[in-house]
């Protein structure tokens, strides 16, 4: 009867040992999802990235050639009015932009605040 005991106790382990390298397998293949799915990403916000930079160098150049026009064109009669409206409209936009920077700053949410609320849910459901 040792013997039979032995046999199943070898099966158990063989059981175990195959259902763990199963388990290391499935870990295995989702950690090469997410790295994929990483660079795929990376590679994305990269071109993104680069293509408002782009649109605000463009942007940026148009809004300095508009204040010259401006300008020019009340050369002769109003040019420190209109130089002064000039700098008076980009002076409210960059404090309109910094402004609400500073209230997306204020008003954010924690960096990885959903993912850590999560993780202790899962050690809450495990206790």
């Amino acid at each position: 009867m040792n013997s039979s005991g032995d046999g199943d106790a070898t099966s158990l382990m063989g059981r175990i040992r195959s259902l763990v390298a199963s388990l290391i397998e499935i870990v295995e293949t989702r950690l090469e999802l997410f790295g994929t799915d990483v660079e795929l990403q990376a590679a994305r916000l990269r071109s993104m990235a680069l293509l408002l930079l782009a649109g605000l160098l463009f942007l940026a150049l148009a809004m300095v050639f508009v204040s010259v026009l401006v300008i020019a064109a009340c050369w002769d009669t109003y040019r420190l009015t209109a130089i002064a409206g000039v700098v008076a409209v980009h002076l409210a936009a960059g404090i309109g932009c910094l402004l609400g920077l500073r209230r997306l700053v204020r008003s954010g949410p924690k960096p990885f605040d959903a993912t850590i609320a999560e993780l202790r849910q899962d050690l809450a459901r495990l206790r």
